[in-house]
This record gives structure tokens, C-alpha cells and sequence, in this order.
């Protein structure tokens, strides 16, 4: 029997068959660097070619993740071999060739033709996919793999640098690599380094997300004393993503730096007997900041006014404002960008930090036991 299965340990004759699409970085490469493109330099002399159009389904796609009209891309190839080929974009005045492409650009177009030319059921494997495209085209480039996976049935890896590439993502979608072993969660930059020991300061406090962040350096700022010039904040993914970071990081022996997990109040009591896990006072953070304003805002008007940066709204107008978002809005990420449209189209980011600097300091009973948690667990 053993016999068998060291025989047996490697065969995979039921595994199932698919199709394979590999996007190389190589794409990115100046077509005049790369020897295949040599046999096309002065297209337009060339015998022996044929032109053709791109599938509109292609250029459609294209167009709209580099925001430009890619119906008048065109592919000239080789009649004595149609695999070697080259771009062409056509111009009402000049056209030219993919010598003169943009690295993005001829890049967007060969992984949307590679991608829709593979099977349904397909792996596609693309290697760095930012690279070459803008922040926006990035995004829009793994919401057309969104699309993908759903329409194709599809399974698509990719890896990247760009946290861009990573926003519409769902945690459970992005892998880290942290000094050889993969990480499951949604990791910032600055996290990533964190995890690595690459921080200025000794202490480390993971949180869910950008709002909890902002809460937590408030409450840092107004009732730790000391303790901020001490502490990185770092977003490591929701919950339970942030506590696999936090017990990763504190098992990582090459990392000098404490570090806890200050989590959102609604999640379970799963992580209660964790003594690096602390929690945020009952409910989600954006509802209990937004309840406490909404409940005192003809006392703290002129707070809003004066924290939101906006004294040219009346107070008489805050109030309203803040009444009318509470009963507008049924989801909670949505109430400081609505009370900021509301007030005359103010910055989410202004809003949400004015309104968790007031909650903080009318709060104080409430948040420094968990202010002092937090310097307990950090040995500070």
C-alpha cells in the first residue's frame, strides 16, 4: 500500500483539463525593444501584410478603461504567418504604429484580446497588471476583470504593487507575500510594511478601515497623551482580516514593534479572550458617531460649523442638514459624504474627521477606558 501511494503522490490523471492565457509583463515593453516587431519597422512600406479590424467588443472595452475611442485601432499582420503581428491607430490627419504607442495602451489592448480569446473556464495569469496604466485605467482594468470572471467563468490571478488595483477588491480576493508566506486580507502599503518591521515607531495599532483609522488617531490625539507620537495606524482589512494581521505580525520574529487590534464594536465576541485585540465601543463606528451628532446637533452646531470648516452655512441649516441625512440614508458609509453634499458639497474626508474630532471630545468617559486598553496592551 505504501508503495502505491508514493507511486500514485504526483498523478493528476482526473484533474481537469482548462485553458491557460499568461499575460507577461513583457507587454509593456517598447515595441522597438522587442525583436518579433522588427520585421514591421516602416509599416507602411511593407508587402505582404494584411490589415484588419479589432472585434468592437475588443475596442468598446479598451475604450473605456483608457477613457479614449479605440474604435479606429486596427492589427496588421504577416499573410505568411498571421501570429506575428503588429498595432495601428488611426488618426483623422496621422496614423501611426504600436512603435509609437504608449506602454499602457498597447498593453490594455493585448490582455482584453488575450483574455477574450481565451476559453470559458479559463486561467488567466496576468503579471503586474498596473503597469504602464494610469490609477483610473488600473481600476478600470480589474472591473472589466470583474466582468470577466462572471461572463467567462473565468478564474484570474494577477499581481501588482498598486493599491489601485486592489480597491474594488473584497478581502478575501487579496493575497499578500510577507517574507515568503501568503497572506490572506485587504493590506495597505503602509500595513505591508508594518508587517515587514519597516515602521519608525515602536508601537502598531491595525484597524479596520480609513474611518477607523481616523477615530482611532482622534482619540489618540485628544486622550493619549503621549502616546501619539509613539503609535502607526495602519488599515489592515475588516474584521476577522485584521486580527489574522495582528497575530501574524506579533509571531513575526524579525519584527521588534507591539502591536494590537482595535476593532469595530458590531463584530463578535470570538476575539474577547485575545489580550492584543480591543474593542470599540457597541455598533458599527460611522452609526455611533453620526447617532451622538444627530442626537445633540442643536447643541454642537456650532462645532459642525467650525470643525467641518463651512461658517458661511447658518446653524439653523447644520441642523436640518443632519436631520434630513438621518432619515435619508439607510446605509452607513453614506452619511458624510450626503451631510457634505448637504452642505454645500463640503469634502467627505473634512466631514468625517470634524465630526469624529467632536464625538471625541464630548465622549470622553466613553473612549478613555479604551484609550487606556490600548496603552496597557502596548506596554506604554
Amino acid at each position: 500500500m505504501s508503495n502505491y501511494f508514493i507511486s500514485a503522490r504526483w498523478r493528476r490523471d482526473d484533474a481537469v483539463q482548462r485553458d491557460l492565457a499568461i499575460i507577461p509583463i513583457q507587454r509593456t515593453v517598447p515595441a522597438n525593444e522587442l525583436t518579433k516587431f522588427r520585421k514591421f519597422i516602416g509599416t507602411s512600406q511593407l508587402k505582404g501584410t494584411k490589415t484588419s479590424d479589432i472585434d468592437q467588443q475588443i475596442t468598446n472595452t479598451v475604450g473605456r478603461i483608457l477613457a479614449k475611442d479605440a474604435s479606429r485601432y486596427k492589427r496588421i499582420s504577416l499573410k505568411s504567418d498571421s501570429a506575428k503581428s503588429i498595432l495601428v491607430g488611426f488618426r483623422e490627419i496621422n496614423d501611426y504604429s504600436q512603435f509609437h504607442f504608449g506602454a499602457g495602451e498597447a498593453s490594455v489592448i493585448e490582455m482584453v484580446t488575450k483574455i477574450e480569446g481565451a476559453n470559458d473556464g479559463a486561467l488567466v495569469l496576468i503579471e503586474e497588471i498596473e503597469n504602464g496604466l494610469h490609477p483610473l485605467a488600473t481600476e478600470k482594468m480589474v472591473e472589466y476583470l470583474f466582468e470577466v470572471a462572471k461572463r467567462k467563468k473565468c478564474q484570474i490571478i494577477y499581481t501588482t504593487h498598486s493599491e489601485s488595483a486592489l480597491k474594488t477588491l473584497p478581502p478575501q480576493a487579496i493575497w499578500a507575500c510577507i517574507d515568503g508566506s501568503a497572506y490572506n486580507g485587504k493590506l495597505s502599503i503602509e500595513s505591508l510594511r508594518a508587517l515587514t518591521g519597516s515602521i519608525t515607531r515602536n508601537k502598531v495599532v491595525f484597524v479596520e478601515d480609513e474611518f477607523s483609522k481616523d477615530l482611532c488617531e482622534e482619540m489618540l490625539r485628544q486622550l493619549g497623551g503621549d502616546m501619539m507620537a509613539l503609535i502607526e495606524v495602519h488599515k489592515a482589512g475588516g474584521y476577522p482580516y485584521v486580527v489574522e494581521v495582528l497575530n501574524h505580525h506579533n509571531k513575526n520574529p524579525a519584527v521588534n514593534s507591539k502591536a494590537i487590534a482595535l476593532i469595530d464594536g458590531d463584530n463578535s465576541d470570538e476575539h474577547n479572550n485575545n489580550e492584543n485585540v480591543v474593542r470599540l465601543p457597541d455598533s458599527v463606528p460611522e452609526s455611533l458617531i453620526f447617532s451622538y451628532v444627530s442626537e445633540n446637533v442643536n447643541e454642537i452646531a456650532a462645532l459642525i460649523q467650525q470643525r467641518c470648516q463651512c461658517p458661511a452655512v447658518g446653524q439653523d441649516r447644520i441642523v436640518k442638514a443632519v436631520k434630513k441625512v438621518l432619515l435619508d440614508t439607510t446605509d452607513h458609509h453614506l452619511y458624510f459624504s450626503k451631510l457634505g453634499n448637504e452642505l454645500g458639497f463640503l469634502s467627505e474626508l473634512v466631514v468625517r474627521r470634524g465630526l469624529s474630532s467632536i464625538f471625541v471630545e464630548k465622549n470622553g468617559d466613553l473612549l478613555r477606558p479604551i484609550v487606556e486598553q490600548m496603552r496597557e496592551r502596548l506596554s506604554m
